[in-house]
């Protein structure tokens, strides 16, 4: 997931891919109904002062811009229109900017996408050295050359003898956690999740890749009760920047994507097109709030009165990048459940331990030919071995009771190289056992943590194993979303939105009893891996590759609608690896059936 290796393109570069005319396409045909008309766009000054534009449109793909006051300059240019809405979009000639802009000819409306490519000439973050928290990364120079960068503005455009609208577009919730299935006129087939005001994420089905979850920072705003504004940044990944106007009575939506893909190619097309309502999911943002205004947790930490500023994970230099040296180093000095270490994950809600499991001596075979054997010496300690080895190792070891004789434990293994830790579910009811045997020592990025799944049966004293029953790999999860509350101060909203990867939200709470904005926050998206052990009951296990390379590895039961777990990471300056219990308590917050939308006819196979 996640490997695309988009090219690190220079400014010379990025000038030679657009070239100096750059003209957007459409495989849908142009609208013309831009062609003799003149518009003057007034554009507000907060919270970054926007501009003049003065349009005269001589053709429909010609027109004429004074900006600002400035000399006139000739643009190709492109526009689609949907009901009594117009977005039309250009760049200016020898240059690397343009402007995307929505014109609402019932209201006189205007809403503008300023969009750019910078000149980065400075240094760039080292992550061999240094890194950035999530909140510091946005408040840095953006200097990727390869990202569209936008700020958008809202306005009106002038019309004889009649006063300025006060209205605006504005930011809206009225999309969160709705969840959109689109084909474009390019037979593009995208699911999108609008997860809040300022992101959303994406599954592409008809590409490669077509599983993953991805995320983008985004502008969603409201034009009408039916009518949406939404663009997204493809930051992290392509660059792409793409600003589309939405219809839900219709589910039709017209659009323009611009920007460098991953061919190092010059993309600059309009399109339409349709879709439908896959579901809602639950939003937990407070009654009266309408949503224009941003999240607080955000909007806190980041000046918007920036050009260009906006939330986003910059995941590639949010940890530093340890060497094989310094993983050798870290792994002589592990920090097992050494809960309270700050890491936001390690929760105050876990389940109650469990001494089920004190006193017992277990066999684990598993199929792939691994053999386990455990002596429980108490309720915190075990011993264990290999199949084969001769000498048993003492560690410190944490269980849950998850369900009916059914306990869910985990244990590092002190002194392994690379970082290893066990985690294993025992079902004493049917004689299954799931092993979840992960590693610290990623393939393209050291400190991802790499989890092997082992499937098997326990062999104890006075429990049959079965022959051919095994926990398994399922997609009964799919589509489905909870929240998770890990403790007073932090709470998250899962939707596992692909068969093996999915979103989260993450919302920041204000403590019991106090105001909180809970519109959505922080999004990020993740490789993942579900598990079903017995009916309503599943291990998730997620890596943050990537990123911080932290796996989580919980198992719920969704008739208590809690779960247990546990967290193998290195912290995010690379200075320690920790393993340690994590817990939470769930909410339902819908589900949807994406069961036909992942077969292998949507990865290019007939």
């Amino acid at each position: 997931m996640f490997r695309i290796n988009y090219s690190d393109l220079n400014k010379e570069q990025v000038e030679s891919i657009i070239g100096l005319k750059p003209a957007p396409g459409s495989l849908s045909g142009l609208c013309g109904c831009l062609a003799g008309k003149e518009l003057k766009i007034v554009t507000d000054k907060k919270p970054v002062e926007g501009p003049t534009l003065e349009y005269s449109f001589s053709s429909d793909t010609g027109l004429t811009l004074v900006e600002n006051g400035a000399p006139a300059v000739e643009c190709a240019y492109g526009a689609l229109s949907l009901k009594n809405i117009t977005l039309f979009s250009h760049m200016i000639p020898g240059t690397k900017r343009g402007y995307n802009v929505i014109v609402n000819w019932d209201t006189a409306v205007v809403t503008v996408f300023e969009m750019w490519f910078i000149d980065y000439q400075g240094k760039k973050i080292d992550t061999t050295k240094e890194c950035l928290d999530v909140f510091s990364s946005n408040r840095i120079d953006p200097y990727v050359n390869r990202e569209v960068q936008r700020q958008c503005y809202t306005g009106y455009f002038e019309r004889n003898g009649c006063e300025p609208p006060t209205a605006r577009d504005r930011l809206s919730l009225r999309l969160e956690n709705k969840m959109l299935y689109w084909i474009d006129d390019r037979r593009n087939e995208q699911i999108v999740t609008y997860t809040s005001n300022v992101f959303s994420t994406m599954v592409e089905l008809n590409k490669p890749d077509g599983e993953d979850v991805l995320t983008f920072p985004s502008d969603i705003l409201q034009i009408s009760d039916n009518l949406f504004i939404y663009s997204r940044g493809e930051v992290e990944y392509s660059g792409r920047l793409i600003v589309e106007v939405i219809d839900l009575f219709t589910m039709k939506k017209i659009g323009v994507t611009m920007g460098i893909d991953e061919n190092d190619k010059f993309e600059y097309l309009l399109y339409k097109a349709c879709g439908r309502m896959l579901c809602q999911y639950s939003t937990f943002y407070d009654f009266n709030d309408r949503g224009d205004r941003l999240p607080e947790g955000i909007s806190n930490r980041i000046d918007y009165s920036v050009k260009g500023a906006r939330a986003t994970y910059r995941t590639s230099i949010l940890s530093r990048q340890i060497n094989e040296d310094e993983l050798r180093e870290l792994a002589k000095n592990v920090t097992v459940f050494a809960n309270g270490s700050g890491n936001i994950m390690i929760s105050d809600n876990h389940m109650a331990e469990s001494r089920q499991l004190a006193g017992k001596c277990l066999t684990l075979r598993y199929d792939d030919g691994t053999v386990l054997e455990y002596e429980f010496l108490s309720d915190r300690e075990l011993r264990y071995r290999r199949q084969g080895d001769s000498e048993w190792l003492k560690e410190e070891y944490r269980a849950n009771q998850l369900d009916e004789d059914l306990v869910f434990m985990g244990h590092y293994v002190s002194g392994s190289y690379p970082p290893n830790s066990i985690i294993l579910a025992l079902d004493f009811s049917n004689g299954c056992t799931t092993c979840i045997d992960a590693k610290v020592y990623g393939k393209y990025d050291l400190h991802d943590v790499i989890p092997t799944y082992r499937f098997g049966v326990i062999e104890t004293e006075g429990l049959s194993s079965p022959r051919m029953l095994r926990h398994c790999f399922t997609r009964e999860l799919l589509g489905r979303s909870f929240t998770w509350t890990y403790s007073d101060g932090i709470s998250s909203q899962h939707i596992y939105n692909a068969p093996e990867s999915y979103s989260w939200t993450i919302f920041t709470n204000g403590q019991p009893g106090s105001p909180a904005n809970r519109a959505g926050g922080f999004v990020w998206s993740s490789p993942c891996t579900y598990i079903k052990l017995r009916d309503d009951v599943y291990i998730v296990t997620w890596v943050e590759e990537k990123w911080a390379g932290t796996m989580g590895c919980v198992a719920m039961n969704l008739r208590l609608m809690h779960d247990c777990g546990f967290n193998l990471h290195i912290e995010h300056d690379g200075s320690s690896i920790g393993f340690d219990q994590m817990g939470a308590l769930a909410r339902e917050a819908g589900r949807c059936d994406l069961s036909g939308y992942f077969t292998l006819k949507h990865l290019g196979c007939k």
